[in-house]
């Protein structure tokens, strides 16, 4: 069964299989692995876009990752095809956040202006760092721009008209 992709989130990435009985290892990308006990089905989603929809009938968590037993898939040889593939769930099932807090999917590809107003450029990847995240902005030159993810120097993110302005102490011309 396919699925349009755009309104899935991978919370996991399939690593290998394990065991006997078909479960799968996967790599978990959420910030809350506690998800993974609740959840009752999910999309897999192939480096190509292929999806397929599974019941979760079981997680567990191992080693750092977690060890879930989808509905159908009872060997090792099963679950071999779906290695490197992402396990997702539907953005409505995200788990709720705090007043500005916001999802990476949200902000990637969101185009950040400065004080003046002017477009720098767009915001490609945030990279993770101890104490604060950083925004990597790419201009339509290819100039990369390295922004803090702070209120120092993040003065708003408006996910409705869609943008991020930001303030940066001497901007080069």
């Amino acid at each position: 069964m396919d699925k349009n992709t755009e309104d899935l989130i991978a919370i996991a990435v399939v690593a290998t299989s394990f065991g006997v009985r078909g479960e799968i290892r996967a790599h978990i990308t959420t910030d809350f692995p506690e998800r993974f006990k609740k959840t009752e089905e999910v999309w897999l989603v192939s480096p190509l876009k292929q999806t397929q929809k599974f019941r979760l009938q079981s997680a567990r968590f191992h080693k750092g990752g977690v060890l879930l037993k989808l509905e159908g898939i009872d060997s090792p040889e099963a679950a071999a095809p779906y290695r490197n593939w992402k396990v997702c769930i539907p953005e409505s099932e995200l788990m709720p956040l705090e007043d500005g807090e916001y999802w990476h999917f949200q902000l990637i590809g969101l185009p950040v202006k400065n004080a003046r107003g002017e477009v720098l450029g767009t915001l490609r990847e945030i990279m993770p760092f101890p104490g604060c995240d950083q925004y990597i902005i790419k201009n339509e030159n290819g100039r990369e721009l390295t922004v803090p993810a702070h209120e120092m120097f993040v003065k708003e993110i408006n996910l409705k008209e869609g943008y991020i302005a930001v303030d940066l102490p001497e901007e080069e011309g």
